[in-house]
């Protein structure tokens, strides 16, 4: 009999340990578990991994374009392409001979409204800068004295030396290959009689060419 108290002691200390035991499951059971598992992270990584290369190159791709178009921008451009000084208006008397310049290829002529001859001003009147590369294949285009051109009297035209295409003095196209007149250039003349020729700005050749001369 003296045992039963001893047994009794023990029984509830066994009973008290299984009623700990359960609660500390249902604990354990009530924390939701992680939510971020390391196969999300690893995914993450890498997601943020190829969006940082991607993102990379493109600013590196930018750079390089932008590097490249600033290269290429043309800036105070001389020479030809650019405007080009042409003397002033006392360095071209009206009705005479066409002025070559070198630096922005071209021929500035003072057209002579008065000149009716076929090789002639076609009734235009004033300055007029025509390029002197040839419409057909880009020879260079002289002013050539006692030129032969079938149809027309001999005289003073522009003529090409690669295929014969003969223009009047205001660059109109009268006989050869060319599919057009000499192109013209844009001119400016300011107060002080100053002419610059923008030979960046280039007008296909045509029968109007007379009509575009600058009036002085």
């Amino acid at each position: 009999m003296a045992n039963e108290p001893i047994q009794q002691s023990q029984s509830d200390a066994w009973k008290a340990a299984l009623a700990s035991r359960r609660t500390q499951v249902a604990d354990s059971e009530s924390v939701p578990a992680a939510l971020v598992t390391p196969l999300d992270q690893d995914v993450s990584r890498r997601s943020f991994i190829r969006a940082s290369f991607w993102a990379g190159l493109g600013v590196s791709l930018l750079g390089s374009v932008g590097l490249l178009v600033d290269y290429l921008y043309p800036r105070n451009v001389r020479g030809f392409g650019g405007p080009v000084p042409a003397g002033t208006l006392a360095d071209y008397p009206v009705g005479a001979e066409p002025v070559a310049n070198s630096e922005g290829q071209f021929w500035m002529v003072n057209l002579d409204p008065t000149d009716t001859s076929d090789a002639g001003s076609g009734g235009g009147s004033g300055l007029l800068a025509l390029w002197r590369k040839c419409p057909h294949l880009g020879c260079t285009v002289p002013w050539k004295h006692n030129a032969t051109v079938p149809g027309f009297d001999s005289g003073s035209w522009f003529q090409c030396p690669c295929h014969g295409s003969s223009y009047t003095v205001a660059g109109v196209r009268v006989y050869g290959p060319a599919a057009r007149s000499m192109d013209t250039m844009a001119i400016e003349i300011d107060d002080a009689g100053n002419i610059t020729v923008q030979t960046g700005q280039i007008l296909p050749g045509g029968p109007d060419n007379p009509s575009r001369a600058t009036p002085v």
